[in-house]
């Protein structure tokens, strides 16, 4: 009876074991390790970038490529600056990027490996002729989670398709061909990707409060209103502003509002806002924040110097406890397009002030546009 027990316990211990190492290899067996290129191994099927920032080269755009068994997505343009690479003209940093590798793809047999909050380097040459663009987009790290390593190159020469809408804003550019693409997936560290990809993550959000007052912890951009009403304070109006790292839009003019401030002559307020910050502001290490139908109460007045606003808004990031607060003002004479005539079209303008507050709890502070206060 005791050999009896005793050789049941090795065959459950055997069994184990060869259990333990079909499920370690099962695992091991759902990567291939190796190196693969377009068209040999895979094939592309877009690449494109949003001119959320307001046209080529601007920070805030939005860049994404997507091909078979791969999306790379959700990196936004923190800068440009000199060519890193011999042979091309300047160098873009693009931060917050999501890597996707899927097993329609040869690299996975099962499953998928992801990366986020990746910096890419592309290389660009954009003066060569009309229209013609060419660039080396590189980018690499370490999948979630995993010991395993990649890094991207891509390789584009063409004449991008470009949309401009119907009032001259650049929408995107995009194209379906690629010179080539190598991914290299491999289990060490791979030489030469740009700094911090697959680093130590750090936390996502930072909380505080910050302001574009001397020393500035970012930049504003632009505000425009399109005048969609039929013009000044009409409306059906339409608000957007942008900066580092932000940008609130699809705020229409409801109506007037009620006027609290006694520095000012008027008030309007905007509903349906949109606001999406990004890593390149000084709130996020990695990823986005978004919140929705938001309603701004603007106080302003038009005299003699010029238009002179207050625009404040808050509420609660979506799917998540964080709140935020915001306060723009601007004082100068925008740029008018139709002003005067039967037609009006938008005003524009560009210095504005802004001050924002991140806090994981709900904010009773009141934000002031006095900088000397901060």
């Amino acid at each position: 009876m005791r050999k009896l027990i005793v050789f049941t316990l090795c065959l459950l211990l055997v069994g184990f074991a060869v259990s333990a190492k079909n499920d370690k290899d099962k695992d091991k067996n759902m990567v291939n390790i190796g190196t693969y290129s377009l068209d040999d191994h895979f094939e592309a099927k877009f690449w494109k970038e949003m001119f959320k920032g307001g046209g080529p080269g601007q920070p805030g755009n939005t860049l994404m490529a997507v091909g078979e068994g791969f999306i790379f997505k959700r990196a936004v343009l923190e800068s440009v600056g000199d060519q890193t690479e011999s042979g091309y003209d300047a160098a873009t940093t693009y931060v917050g990027g999501v890597l996707t590798l899927n097993s329609s793809g040869p690299w996975l047999n099962k499953g998928k490996l992801r990366d986020t909050a990746i910096i890419a380097i592309n290389n660009s040459v954009s003066n060569a002729a009309p229209g013609h663009l060419e660039f080396h987009l590189v980018f690499g790290g370490q999948f979630d989670d995993t010991g395993y390593f990649y890094r991207v190159d891509a390789w584009y020469q063409g004449e991008p398709r470009i949309q401009i809408d119907d009032e001259g804003n650049w929408i995107f550019h995009r194209d379906s061909i690629f010179e080539d693409i190598i991914i290299q997936i491999a289990e060490e560290p791979i030489d030469g990707v740009p700094s911090g990809g697959g680093g130590e993550r750090p936390g996502k959000v930072n909380y505080g409060t910050y302001s574009t007052c001397d020393p500035p912890d970012f930049n504003t951009k632009f505000w425009k209103e399109m005048f969609k009403g039929g013009g000044p304070g009409q409306p059906g109006n339409v608000l957007k502003a942008i900066g580092d790292g932000f940008v609130f839009k699809h705020a229409v003019l409801e109506g007037e509002g009620v006027l609290t401030d006694p520095d000012y002559q008027d008030a309007t307020m905007y509903v349906g806002g949109k606001l999406t910050l990004n890593s390149s502001g000084p709130w996020l290490n990695k990823g986005q924040l978004r919140a929705r139908d938001i309603t701004a109460h603007n106080f302003f007045t038009w005299d003699d110097s010029g238009l002179h606003f207050e625009l404040r808004f808050e509420g609660i990031f979506e799917d998540t406890g964080i709140y935020f607060k915001v306060l723009a003002w601007y004082d100068g004479q925008p740029e008018m397009k139709g002003w005067g005539n039967t037609s009006y079209e938008f005003q524009r303008g560009s210095d504005f002030h802004a001050k924002i507050i991140i806090s994981a709890t709900e904010i009773t502070e009141e934000l002031t546009r006095d900088c000397d206060e901060d």
